[in-house]
């Protein structure tokens, strides 16, 4: 439900760009309705009440059996994702999940559609650090982190003018650039790094990959339920997320001695737009569990 709100905030971006949005579900044609009229959605919201059409695509969710959630109508629901296609309807890319409650954030979702990568803003979460050779510069996609909600954490790496640093896949004797992500209760998929050049070095008879200019990685990260519980609300307002950079700074004649840098984001939590009744169902299932109450 989170996602059909925040797409309706990017549906104008998308329709710029020569996309049309559409959501596909199992709710009834009620309400969905009933959902769109209260969240001002003007997309088209797909009722697959059956799941024919989740089936067709291979999409349903196996790992929810029949009668499991009945109370939430769990059973029939696809993994969670978004398929992306051309004019002709032919799908170029796609981006799914297998749990249940994971999705792209709508500005994740906009950058994976039309291939950019999130500017920072002002609303943005975002730190820097400044060392001899390197400047780090981190921020966030989106203003806050929510429950399973895929953001993208963008660090860029500002080398001097004249400077390189190595890449991954650098001969032993060099020390090539990483980044470190960390934070309690924060869930972080692999970096994306840009391609590097590879570097001639006659005198040593080796060809290097290294980095220069702006060096800009993503990081996927997503608040975990060590954070936020469903039906819950918010137990605590922020989260700590902590950028550890390590590189080896070059010129074409010297090579610096191996240099750390770090970056700190206090980042805001926010809760789900949540399905009426999750409260009751979330309350339910935790009193019939050991250490619950019935």
């Amino acid at each position: 439900m989170t996602q059909l709100v925040q797409l309706q905030q990017i549906a104008p971006t998308l329709r710029a760009a020569g996309y049309e949005v559409f959501a596909v579900s199992n709710d009834t044609v009620e309400r969905l309705a009933d959902f769109a009229d209260r969240h001002a959605i003007t997309f088209p919201l797909l009722s697959d009440e059956d799941s024919a059409v989740i089936r067709a695509f291979g999409i349903l969710n196996t790992l929810i059996q029949p009668g499991e959630g009945a109370h939430m109508r769990w059973y029939g629901i696809p993994y969670p994702g978004t398929y992306i296609t051309d004019a002709h309807g032919v799908v170029v890319d796609k981006d799914f999940h297998q749990h249940h409650a994971r999705r792209l954030s709508g500005p994740a979702l906009v950058h994976r559609v039309l291939g950019t990568v999130p500017e920072s803003t002002p609303d943005s979460p975002q730190a820097a650090t400044d060392g001899p050779d390197v400047a780090l510069r981190i921020h966030l996609s989106d203003p806050t982190l929510r429950l399973e909600v895929l953001s993208t954490l963008v660090c860029q790496l500002d080398v001097a003018p004249g400077l390189h640093v190595y890449a991954s896949g650098s001969p032993e004797q060099f020390t090539p650039v990483t980044l470190q992500v960390h934070g309690h209760g924060l869930r972080f998929g692999p970096a994306a790094w840009p391609a590097p050049r590879q570097l001639d070095l006659p005198w040593l008879g080796l060809s290097v990959p290294v980095h220069e200019g702006p060096v800009t990685v993503t990081v996927p990260v997503t608040a975990t339920s060590d954070l936020i519980r469903l039906g819950h609300g918010l137990d605590q307002h922020t989260a700590e997320l902590v950028v550890r950079c390590t590189y080896q700074a070059c010129d074409d004649s010297a090579c610096g001695l191996p240099t750390e840098l770090s970056a700190s984001l206090t980042v805001p939590l926010a809760t789900l737009v949540e399905p009426d009744g999750i409260k009751v169902y979330v309350d339910r299932i935790e009193g019939t569990q050991p250490g619950g109450t019935t």
